[in-house]
């Protein structure tokens, strides 16, 4: 038996509670996997895994494999990196997840760079709005934007962004200029459906809530822009989506004297005791482009 193999299955098969899903984030058939666990548990002459039609769980002994099994892997893995990372660049396959706006308006450009950085390192990226399940999927990582709920994930902020409200000359022109948060009610709002409903505003210690109404409603910022440019109402987005548009003109900023609020871009991985070379430098590089929050304002 591989005693490194069948520990790595074995981790597999308990965060997936499935062989099939475990097999095949392992790139290996169940009957290896099967085959993998059944030497481990003879092996031990203990029963590591309790198994019923819809999924495994592992028992008491087998949780306690499990969690030194992921130490030692863990280590073992840390010592492989930092191998690799003062003697080569870092290779295999980083499988990420990035909200579909920031990695076709920020990411996808970069990646030419981040390629040419590290060559020998190959990306399986999933561009979605959907929260991953990083263990369960076999994601080495997440970039996420906004307020996370707390989780046994680590969640590194790697910068700062801005909420912008704003609109387009002529619909102003058209609809009038909003003098305070309340004037929203009265105006055309295009309302973005995966964040919370309402729309807070603070300045000098005084704060207001809006629920926008309006024509449209979506789950994508960059549509919702590409509306407010077309003169259809007024937007809160993110400057990393309008920035481009206020620096040239098609959007104007609203109610300046106001904060709108902010959300931060975090790189979310599994809880380890070290982190692997591959993850390390693509949380370094994208730290390194988006660190500082005027990065967003500044024309491309």
């Amino acid at each position: 038996m591989d005693q490194i193999a069948a520990m790595r299955t074995f981790i597999k098969v308990v965060e997936c509670q499935s062989f099939t899903k475990a097999a095949h984030q392992l790139g290996i058939s169940v009957a290896m996997a099967s085959k993998l666990m059944q030497q481990l548990e003879e092996s031990l002459a203990t029963r590591l895994l309790s198994r019923t039609t819809r999924q495994v769980n592992p028992t008491e002994a087998g949780q306690f494999y499990y969690q030194r099994s992921q130490a030692l892997l863990a280590e073992l893995e840390e010592t492989h990196s930092q191998l690799t990372h003062h003697n080569q660049q870092p290779n295999g396959t980083l499988k990420l997840s990035v909200p579909m706006d920031f990695g076709y308006l920020h990411l996808s450009p970069a990646l030419p760079l981040f390629r040419e950085r590290f060559p020998d390192l190959k990306l399986d990226i999933e561009y979605s709005d959907r929260r991953v399940a990083l263990v369960e999927e076999g994601f080495d990582l997440a970039l996420r934007i906004g307020h996370l709920s707390d989780s046994s994930l680590v969640a590194r902020q790697l910068a700062t962004i801005r909420l912008e409200l704003c609109a387009s000359p002529a619909y102003l022109a058209r609809k009038g200029m909003p003098k305070s948060p309340d004037d929203l009610r009265q105006h055309d709002c295009l309302v973005y459906t995966l964040t919370q409903p309402e729309w807070h505003f603070k300045r000098d210690g005084e704060s207001q809530s809006v629920r926008p109404q309006g024509p449209l409603r979506a789950n994508n910022g960059v549509a919702l822009t590409r509306a407010a440019c077309d003169d259809q109402g007024i937007i809160l987005q993110p400057t990393f989506i309008v920035g481009e548009a206020l620096n040239d003109g098609r959007l104007v900023s609203l109610l300046p004297e106001w904060n709108k609020g902010e959300v931060g871009l975090y790189a979310v991985y599994p809880h380890r005791r070290f982190v692997s070379a591959k993850v390390r430098c693509f949380i370094e590089f994208v730290q390194e482009r988006y660190l500082a929050p005027q990065k967003w304002d500044q024309p491309t």
